[in-house]
């Protein structure tokens, strides 16, 4: 809700390249600079996209969790959930 919600729309008033490119970077950078970077990018993108496009933080939200629902059952095999 941070990303979207705030730092989006913060970027988005100085144009669309910089509101998706910009706070896709930082939702990205939060997540770490590790074997989640790439995922983290593609979903921020997404995420960032569908909430320009829609003007609803609730449609962004509801694909992140549908984007992260794939690695509940990769992480309890892996043993880490």
């Amino acid at each position: 809700m941070v990303f979207r919600g705030v730092i989006t729309t913060a970027l988005l008033r100085h144009g669309v390249v910089l509101g998706v490119v910009g706070s896709t970077l930082i939702f990205a950078i939060a997540h770490g600079f590790n074997i989640v970077f790439p995922a983290a990018v593609v979903a921020g993108l997404a995420t960032t996209e569908i909430y320009r496009r829609s003007g609803s933080i609730w449609t962004a939200v509801v694909v992140h969790v549908v984007f992260n629902l794939p690695t509940i059952p990769v992480m309890v095999a892996a043993g880490m959930g």
